[in-house]
Formats: structure tokens, C-alpha cells, sequence
């Protein structure tokens, strides 16, 4: 219960980390939206799908080196790469066991991983929105060019008959 102000504190730098970064990229999505519209397609949405989350990725590590290097600042773990080893398994949940915090640092670990959930839900929730806006604009595009090739009725030889 001692450090429950560095949790918090930790808390609150992941939290503006993410929703910076989430905003940066919500803002570059708008402006390239205008891009995307004049050249769409299974190519671009791909490169987009992987950009938005190579984003997210980057920002969850950028969450975990920051945890990482409080420990080590703090002298909880004994060099960088533990202290980002271990960030790393108690952000994602995987938390192997074969690094362990003392009992003072325990319930602070544990913060990490509360807050790892909570950023990757987060992150899920925007890559859900960046796939159905895909998906809807792509839809879009392809009704208005079905319909542009089929605006007149079909006449008795199959071909079309302009009203």
C-alpha cells in the first residue's frame, strides 16, 4: 500500500500516453481519409490495417519501457533488460513467474498488468473502428459502382435499357 502513488502516477503517464498517441492517430486517419478515398483498395487498406497497428503496438511499448525504467530507476530489478522483461509479461497478463517483484513492489506489479488490460482493450476498440470504417467505405464504393454500371433495367436480350 506504500506506492500507491507511483501506481497512480504510472497509471496516469500510460493513460496520456495512450490517449496522445490514439488521438495522433485518429487525427492522421482523418486527414489520410482524404487520400484513402481516391486511391482504395485491398493493397491500401492492408498498408493502413498494419500501419494503425504497428501505432498501437508502438505505443503499448512505449507504455512498458516507461514501467521498466521506473523499476530500474528505483532499483526494484537489477539492470534495463529485466526491468523490460518483466514490464513486458506483467503488461500483456502472460506473467511467467521466473521474475518477481519483492513483497513491498507486489500489489505496484500488479497495477501494470490492470493498466496493460485496459490499454489493450482500448487499442482493440480502435482497430475495431478503423476495420468497420474500412469496411463500410469499401461497401460504399462498391454499391455506387454496381449501381453506376446497373442504373437502367435489364431488357429482354440481357442488356441494359437506359430510362
Amino acid at each position: 500500500m506504500e506506492h500507491i502513488l507511483e501506481g497512480l502516477l504510472l497509471i496516469l503517464a500510460s493513460v496520456f500516453i495512450h490517449g496522445t498517441g490514439t488521438l495522433v492517430l485518429l487525427r492522421a486517419l482523418d486527414v489520410y481519409g482524404i487520400w484513402w478515398e481516391r486511391h482504395h483498395g485491398v493493397v491500401v487498406n492492408t498498408f493502413t490495417l498494419s500501419w494503425v497497428v504497428s501505432t498501437l503496438v508502438i505505443l503499448h511499448l512505449v507504455e512498458i519501457a516507461v514501467y521498466a525504467f521506473f523499476y530500474r530507476q528505483q532499483g526494484i530489478l537489477p539492470d534495463f533488460e529485466t526491468a523490460l522483461y518483466f514490464s513486458l509479461v506483467t503488461y500483456t497478463t502472460v506473467g511467467y513467474g521466473d521474475v518477481v517483484l519483492t513483497r513491498e513492489w507486489r500489489l505496484f506489479g500488479s497495477s501494470e498488468a490492470l493498466v496493460g488490460i485496459l490499454m489493450t482493450a482500448w487499442s482493440t476498440a480502435v482497430l475495431i473502428g478503423v476495420v468497420t470504417t474500412l469496411h463500410r467505405k469499401s461497401l460504399d464504393r462498391w454499391k455506387a459502382t454496381f449501381e453506376g454500371r446497373h442504373d437502367g433495367q435489364i431488357g429482354d436480350q440481357g442488356q441494359v435499357d437506359k430510362p
